[in-house]
């Protein structure tokens, strides 16, 4: 049995979070605060939607949170703003899917879109870096840190002739 007053408070928390379009449909990109969140679970999650369900009263999709930038850029191309994208779309990855989730309704608040297509040209300008990159930065750290560590001694300074207690040999006399 339908709860008109419920419906239309849900509707109006979907519908109303972004000036330009302002449905929550499949595909889409939405970051909010989640009330329900488990201890150590993400308050803020970032999801891209694979349904909504008014009846039952859930959105579902995947948390990017859970993924590295690569498999992010990957899903964003090839699933954000797809109206078709649904869970069928990524089960057979088991690393993809360990970020899927289910949040109630009830939970999200401050539910905000965001532009898929502007969020890839900002991951395409993301620097990688080579694996000999990354082992030069590796070896610059190292040798940082170990002049830091183990500091090259400096020449110690003689004291005169006049200041060392242990007498000299002097040169100009033979024994």
């Amino acid at each position: 049995m339908a709860v008109p007053l419920a419906d239309s408070v849900y509707a109006a928390l979907f519908n109303t979070t972004s000036p330009v379009d302002p449905t929550i449909r499949q595909g889409d990109l939405v970051r909010f605060s989640y009330a329900f969140h488990k201890p150590g679970h993400d308050p803020t999650p970032l999801v891209i939607i694979t349904d909504v369900n008014y009846k039952n009263a859930y959105v579902r999709g995947v948390n990017i949170h859970y993924l590295t930038f690569p498999v992010i850029k990957g899903l964003l191309q090839q699933h954000g703003n797809n109206p078709a994208f649904s869970y069928s779309n990524i089960k057979g990855n088991e690393y993809i899917t360990s970020a899927f989730r289910q949040y109630k309704r009830q939970g999200i608040r401050q539910i905000r879109k965001l532009d898929v297509p502007f969020l890839l040209n900002v991951l395409a300008s993301v620097r990688t870096f080579s694996p000999n990159e990354v082992e030069a930065i590796r070896r610059s750290v190292r040798e940082q840190i170990n002049r830091l560590t183990n500091p090259v001694a400096a020449p110690s300074v003689e004291m005169p002739v006049s200041q060392n207690p242990i007498p000299q040999p002097n040169p100009g006399v033979q024994a």
